[in-house]
């Protein structure tokens, strides 16, 4: 059984998937835009309150672990207001994008939700069974996002070519996470990090392999080079408020549990992955600044941006 305080401190993702549930009944009954647009942008602005109470609380009392799942802490509280805040505007950017748009319209602020959910686990994942449905939760709208005009080619194909790449970065996560788990016999994030920690310079392959690919599936989820190449044909091809989306709250959720398993794992801290991060980055900006210097499409350009960033 849950507390009182782990249901206040779960009360951000309660409110924010009720909201999410209503809003897809009331598309079912009502089709009206500026009513469904409206909902939205209130059961957002009603999470982002409820995260900035549980963001006081925990400063007072200090982090909330929910089960093995989840854990409540300022980092979690910080960068969940963070990408609530973002889809708020990118609410406003797609109420405005839609207003022309001849097909169903209502349907782009459900999958915006959805995909927030997702991201709103990712971030408070303490677990590698949590982080995976979290991350599937926010890729899985984000392909219907990326291939909203379904009647135009090109965001057909950036939504196909997003969808068979996430697929492959899910892929790579799920053996990574098996092979950890082989050694380990955890997959509690703290708890596998106390038993790498005795380990010391004693790293088992198995190990390094499985966080190799951990990190090549998150790689694919940030657009880090070389793994950057569906980065400008997705965003050049889809709608301009899932490109926002895309840019902004799924890199910052990535980043974020990616930035928990270095705090966590501290086998990451070797001197191995330590030099295959500072080369990704490396290359990362170097290739997305220089890349950027051709492009003529303000798509790709942000693309590109994304990369480097």
């Amino acid at each position: 059984m849950l507390t009182e305080a782990q249901l206040f401190a779960l009360s951000p993702l309660i409110i924010l998937s009720c909201s999410t549930t209503l809003l897809m009944l009331l598309i079912a009954f009502f089709r009206r835009h500026n009513m469904n647009a409206t909902f939205a942008v209130m059961g957002l602005n009603a999470t982002l309150l409820a995260t900035l109470f549980v963001w006081s609380w925990v400063l007072e009392n200090g982090p909330i672990a929910i089960t093995e799942l989840l854990l409540i802490d300022s980092y979690t509280c910080f960068f969940s207001a963070l990408m609530i805040i973002t889809t708020l505007a990118c609410c406003t950017i797609a109420h405005t994008y839609l207003k022309e748009f001849s097909d169903n319209r209502e349907e782009l602020y459900l999958l915006l939700l959805l995909s927030l959910i997702g991201a709103l686990v990712l971030v408070s994942s303490s677990h590698f069974a949590s982080l995976f449905v979290g991350l599937e939760l926010l890729s899985v709208p984000l392909y219907g996002l990326v291939a909203y005009h379904r009647r135009r080619p090109r965001s057909l194909e950036a939504g196909i070519k997003y969808l068979v790449l996430s697929a492959t970065g899910s892929a790579m996560l799920l053996i990574g996470m098996a092979l950890v788990y082989a050694q380990c016999g955890t997959l509690s994030l703290p708890a596998m990090g106390q038993q790498l920690a005795s380990l010391g310079d004693q790293i088992p392959f198995m190990v390094l392999a499985g966080l190799t690919l951990i990190l090549i599936a998150l790689g694919f989820k940030l657009s880090l080079v070389p793994f950057h190449l569906w980065t400008p044909d997705v965003y050049e091809g889809a709608p301009a408020p899932a490109v926002a989306f895309l840019a902004t709250v799924a890199k910052v959720a990535v980043a974020a549990v990616l930035l928990r398993l270095i705090s966590w794992l501290p086998i990451i801290g070797s001197s191995a992955l330590q030099n295959v991060l500072f080369l990704l980055a490396g290359l990362s900006m170097l290739a997305g600044n220089l890349l950027a210097m051709h492009q003529n499409n303000l798509k790709r350009l942000l693309a590109y941006s994304s990369i480097s960033h």
